[in-house]
């Protein structure tokens, strides 16, 4: 079902990249449980979960499978199709609805945890969207958000939605321009806002009542540590040697300095924060 929109895709090389990202939901949900264990004391069993922009349903299928209660909310609806289908063949439930995140359809404190993961620079309204999540939490529930970062020098390097250089440096206007019209992306195809640095999130999340419960540049590190345990998973290059070479030492993970390094260099935004009252 993913291979069905090749032919429509700009890049078959992007296309790939967002493929596997697709398919690599379902690991990645054990991953942010794990995390959300060891950071927040957080056990699905029995949790109230939902993914907001949760593509395929891979993550919320990881959470379903270690009895979590799961919803999931996705504008694309096709995506959805695939999610459905996804989840009946791990034989899981999962409360799949079409619509925004700036609306959510549930009530009030319907949810111990909501996943916002590389969703928020693709949202029309930021303030509402968190609103509408600290609306949807229980009091002391959780919001587990990933954003990219967008003048980390990767990002700088290869922009992190179409793999493009120095995209991210160009104002909103020129990145439509140069993405639909000079590299053939097509009419109306560029759906990524300014992407916020860490210092504007933590003040949207402090103004939408949010506590941050870990450092972004812990939960960075620790994925980063985690990503590069499997070299053999990694592309194949430098990338795949690097791997090989970090995973079999700990200092550069543990020191000041290089754990600065990561976080400026190639790091993401990870935040792990509670719902205030």
């Amino acid at each position: 079902m993913l291979e069905a929109e090749r032919a429509t895709w700009w890049s078959s090389d992007n296309f790939d990249t967002w493929k596997n990202l697709y398919v690599s939901e379902y690991a990645r949900g054990f991953y942010v449980a794990d995390t959300l264990r060891r950071y927040a004391d957080f056990d699905p069993a029995g949790k109230r979960v939902l993914d907001i922009g949760c593509g395929d349903a891979g993550v919320l299928i990881a959470f379903a499978e270690q009895g979590a209660r799961c919803a999931g909310i996705e504008l694309d609806e096709k995506s959805l199709a695939r999610a459905a289908v996804r989840a009946q063949e791990h034989g899981v439930q999962i409360d799949l609805r079409s619509g925004v995140a700036e609306a959510l359809p549930w009530p009030d404190a319907s949810f111990d945890l909501v996943i916002l993961d590389n969703v928020l620079e693709h949202v029309t309204d930021r303030p509402k969207t968190l609103d509408e999540i600290h609306r949807a939490l229980a009091p002391g529930g959780l919001l587990y958000m990933v954003t990219p970062k967008p003048f980390s020098a990767y990002s700088l390097w290869n922009d992190p939605h179409y793999d493009l250089a120095g995209l991210v440096l160009m104002p909103r206007r020129m990145q439509i321009w140069y993405f639909e019209k000079l590299r053939g992306g097509g009419e109306g195809t560029y759906d990524v806002g300014v992407i916020p640095t860490r210092w504007r999130l933590r003040k949207l999340l402090k103004a939408a009542g949010f506590t941050p419960v870990v450092s972004p540049r812990e939960l960075w590190v620790h994925y980063l540590r985690n990503r590069i345990a499997r070299p053999e998973e990694v592309r194949p290059g430098l990338k795949r040697k690097l791997s090989t070479y970090l995973s079999k030492r700990s200092w550069p993970f543990q020191n000041p300095l290089t754990r600065w390094f990561w976080d400026v260099s190639i790091g993401s935004n990870f935040f792990i924060a509670r719902r205030d009252g």
